[in-house]
C-alpha cells in the first residue's frame, strides 16, 4: 500500500508538471496566432459541451465507493459485475452524448455573439466534442477501476503519454498548418492512445468475467452523487457560461487565462490529494478508529499546508505573471488584479476542502451530504447571475468564492457528528493558519508592486524568493499552533524517503 501511494503522488506530481507546462505554452501559441476570439469560442464550447457530463451524475465518486471493499477482499465476481454495470451505464450515456453534441453544433453558433460564420463554428464544435467523447467515455470505466484499486501511477503515465504526444502535434500543426480546426483534430488522434492503453492494462492485470450479471446496485447511491456531481460541474463551468450569455468571449478568454494559472495550482494539490484518496478508502474500509483518525490528521495537515503555500505564491505572482504572459496581445484586457485574486482565492478554498468533502466520498455518505452539494451549486448560479451584470469578472469569482466556502463549512461540521467525530477545534486551526498566511500575501501584494517586472527570468527569480518567505512563515506559524503534528509529519515523512 506504502509503494502504491508513493508512486501515485510522484507520478501524479510529474503528470501535473508537464500538464502545467502544456497549459502555459499552448493558450500562449493559440493567443498568439489565432486571437482572444478564438482562445475564447474554443473555452465556450468546451463548457458548453461538458453540459453532458451531468448525466453521469456522479456515478464515478459512487463507483469508486462500491470497489473499494471488493478489491481489498480481492472478490472478484463483485468486481467483474460493478465493472460490468458501469460500463453499460458509460455506453448508454455516450448514445446520448452524440445526440446532445450534434443539437450543440446547431444551436450554439446562433445564439453567441462571434465574428465567426455558423458553419466555422458549427465543425469546430463537432470536433471538440469528438475529443472529449474519446477521453471521457471510452476510457472512463477502466480509469475508475485502476484508481480505486490504488493504481491511479498507471492512469497519470498514461496521461503523461497523451500531453507530450498532443503538445508535439500542437507545435507542427501552429507552424505549418495554422487553422483551428486542423489543431483539434491533432488532438483527437493524441487521445486515442487512453482507451486503448486502458483497455490492454485491464484485460493482462484483471481476471474480469464479462458473462456476469451486473451489479445494479452498485449504482444505487448514483443519484444521491449527483449532487456532489453537479456542485464540482457548476465549479468549473457555470463561470464561462455565464460570461458567455451576458458577456463576451473576449471575457470569456480573459477568464480562461487567469484560470489556467489558477486551475494549475487547484491542479497540483488535487494530484496530491487525489493520490491519497484510495488509501484513505481502503482505511476506512478496514474500520479501525484510531487509524482512521491518524490518516486523516495528516492527511488534513499536509493538504491544508500545500495548499496554503501554493495559492499564497499564486496570489502574489499571478498578476505580474499574466502581464507577462499578455505582452503584446491588445484585443482585450488582461489586467485584471482583483478578479485574479479573488479567482485564486476561491480555488484555495476548493482545495481546503477536499480533505473534508473526500472522507465522506470514501465512506460512502453521498445520500446525506447531497444536499450540501445543492446548495453550493444554487449559490454559485444566482449570485454569478446577479453579479455578473454589473461587476463582470469580479461578479463570477465573487459567487465562486461565496459558494465554496459554504460546502466547506456544512462538511467540516458533519464530519464532527459522524465518520470520525472529530473536534471543531481542528478544522479551526488549520483555518487560522491558512487564513493568517492568505490575507498576509493579499496585503504583500497591495503593498509591494512586483508589476514592473517584464521578464520571465526576472519572475521566477522573485517567485523562488516570495515562495521562500512564504514556507518560511507557514512553517513558523505551524510550529507555533499545531507543533506536534508539525514534527509528527516530519518524522514521518523522513521515514518515507529513507
Amino acid at each position: 500500500m506504502k509503494s502504491k501511494v508513493k508512486a501515485n503522488i510522484i507520478c501524479s506530481l510529474m503528470c501535473q508538471m508537464i500538464t502545467i507546462i502544456y497549459g502555459l505554452i499552448i493558450p500562449r501559441l493559440i493567443l498568439q496566432s489565432f486571437g482572444s476570439e478564438i482562445n475564447g469560442l474554443v473555452s465556450s464550447v468546451s463548457q458548453f459541451l461538458n453540459y453532458i457530463t451531468l448525466l453521469e451524475g456522479g456515478v464515478t465518486g459512487v463507483i469508486m465507493a462500491s470497489l473499494y471493499k471488493p478489491l481489498n477482499d480481492k472478490d472478484n465476481n463483485k468486481i467483474s459485475a460493478i465493472v460490468k454495470a458501469t460500463n453499460i451505464f458509460f455506453k448508454r450515456i455516450a448514445l446520448i452524448f452524440v445526440v446532445y453534441s450534434v443539437a450543440v453544433s446547431f444551436i450554439y453558433p446562433l445564439f453567441v455573439k462571434t465574428s465567426f460564420s455558423w458553419g466555422f463554428v458549427a465543425s469546430l464544435t463537432l470536433i471538440i466534442a469528438l475529443t472529449l467523447f474519446i477521453q471521457y467515455f471510452f476510457s472512463l470505466t477502466f480509469r475508475v477501476l485502476i484508481n480505486a484499486d490504488q493504481k491511479g501511477y498507471i492512469v497519470y503515465i498514461v496521461q503523461i503519454i497523451c500531453t507530450i504526444a498532443n503538445f508535439i502535434f500542437t507545435i507542427i500543426i501552429i507552424k505549418f498548418f495554422p487553422e483551428i480546426h486542423i489543431l483539434k483534430i491533432a488532438n483527437v488522434f493524441a487521445f486515442i492512445i487512453q482507451p486503448l492503453v486502458y483497455n490492454r492494462y485491464v484485460r493482462k492485470h484483471y481476471n474480469l468475467d464479462y458473462t456476469i450479471d451486473p451489479d445494479s446496485d452498485a449504482l444505487s447511491q448514483r443519484w444521491d452523487g449527483f449532487g456532489q456531481n453537479l456542485a464540482y460541474f457548476i465549479h468549473t463551468n457555470t463561470d464561462v457560461v455565464i460570461l458567455t450569455i451576458f458577456s463576451s468571449l473576449l471575457n470569456v478568454s480573459i477568464y480562461s487565462v487567469f484560470f489556467m494559472v489558477a486551475g494549475s495550482l487547484k491542479n497540483l494539490v488535487m494530484a496530491i490529494s487525489g493520490a491519497f484518496v484510495p488509501t484513505l478508502g481502503s482505511v476506512i474500509a478496514g474500520n479501525n478508529e484510531k487509524e482512521k483518525n491518524t490518516i486523516f490528521d495528516r492527511y488534513e495537515f499536509g493538504i491544508s499546508f500545500i495548499t496554503t503555500f501554493a495559492f499564497a505564491c499564486g496570489i502574489i505572482l499571478i498578476n505580474p505573471f499574466i502581464s507577462i504572459y499578455t505582452s503584446g496581445i491588445t484585443d482585450a484586457n488582461y489586467n485584471q488584479p482583483v478578479f485574479g485574486t479573488l479567482l485564486v482565492l476561491a480555488e484555495a478554498v476548493y482545495c481546503l476542502r477536499d480533505p473534508y468533502v473526500n472522507i465522506a466520498y470514501v465512506s460512502g455518505h453521498f445520500k446525506q451530504t447531497a444536499k450540501y452539494a445543492y446548495i453550493e451549486a444554487i449559490i454559485n448560479i444566482i449570485i454569478s447571475v446577479v453579479l455578473v451584470h454589473r461587476f463582470g469578472l469580479i461578479g463570477v469569482a465573487v459567487g465562486t468564492v461565496i459558494s465554496m466556502l459554504y460546502r466547506m463549512v456544512m462538511h467540516v461540521f458533519y464530519l464532527k457528528k459522524t465518520i470520525l467525530f472529530r473536534p471543531i477545534s481542528k478544522w479551526i486551526k488549520n483555518a487560522v493558519k491558512s487564513i493568517l498566511i492568505l490575507v498576509g500575501s493579499i496585503v504583500f501584494s497591495l503593498v509591494v508592486n512586483i508589476n514592473f517586472v517584464t521578464g520571465f527570468v526576472t519572475w521566477i527569480l522573485y517567485a523562488c524568493i516570495i515562495a521562500a518567505i512564504i514556507f518560511l512563515l507557514l512553517c513558523v506559524i505551524n510550529y507555533i499552533l499545531d507543533r506536534n503534528l508539525l514534527v509528527d509529519m516530519k518524522k514521518h515523512i523522513l521515514r518515507k524517503a529513507k
